[in-house]
């Protein structure tokens, strides 16, 4: 019984494991299609707050977009994080954005990793971020519209916390649904080294950007350097 057990789990993680790399971005040129062709038309974008400079560089990404075209914006911050929401509001209003529901949506979820917080408590914070983001990104928007993703891009520049939300984005595309564009950015900090976040991320998004050439290391063709973004 045992053995029948472990072999089925074997199996089902092999499969896993196969599907996984066969959907991989770098193996698939659509994923360095643009995800919108025409431009008349809207795109749903959902932007991680890592709060800090994070938060400070992610504002001046989102500054430069054409909000007109780049609607419903979703702002994902972590609880607690009130630097964050004064970001985002005065960037909206700056905007000339009208308050409402319509133009744009906050999204809290628990902070999956504090600053020097050990790992055995790490396990437990990021487990309640998981939860999280399954009923936020996957769950609700399934039950609601099965044949749309939670938005159609991601916009990412870490910390720790856009690792989980990358993995949920993740599971629409493994089922075979149609499924978010993930774009990471590096942030300025990162010289001449990816950031733990990155390094785990790189292989699953859809664009890796980095600000600095060193930063994605020599003949890699994976890492898109664009110079100074922020």
């Amino acid at each position: 019984m045992l053995v029948t057990i472990f072999c089925g789990i074997a199996t089902s993680v092999i499969f896993l494991a196969l599907r996984i790399y066969t959907i991989l971005p770098s193996r698939s040129k659509s994923g360095h299609r643009s995800v919108k062709q025409n431009p008349n038309s809207t795109c749903s974008i959902a932007v991680f707050l890592g709060s800090g400079g994070h938060t400070s560089e992610m504002r001046s990404l989102v500054s430069t977009l054409p909000f007109e075209r780049y609607q419903p914006r979703t702002y994902i911050y972590c609880h607690g994080d009130e630097m964050s929401l004064r970001s985002i509001s005065n960037l909206e209003s700056g905007k000339g954005t009208i308050i409402n529901e319509s133009s744009y949506n906050l999204l809290p979820l628990p902070r999956a990793r504090k600053v020097a917080e050990p790992l055995s408590s790490t396990m437990i914070s990021a487990s309640k971020t998981l939860f999280a983001s399954l009923w936020i990104m996957f769950l609700f928007p399934l039950l609601q519209n099965p044949g749309r993703p939670f938005a159609d891009v991601l916009l990412i520049n870490g910390p720790g916390t856009c690792v989980v939300l990358v993995l949920v984005s993740w599971i629409r595309r493994i089922l075979g649904l149609s499924h978010t564009k993930i774009i990471y950015v590096e942030s300025l900090a990162r010289v001449k080294s990816l950031s733990l976040s990155g390094k785990l991320v790189r292989p699953f998004v859809d664009k890796f950007i980095v600000q600095w050439p060193e930063a994605g290391g020599k003949g890699d063709k994976a890492a898109e350097c664009k110079g100074w973004l922020v």
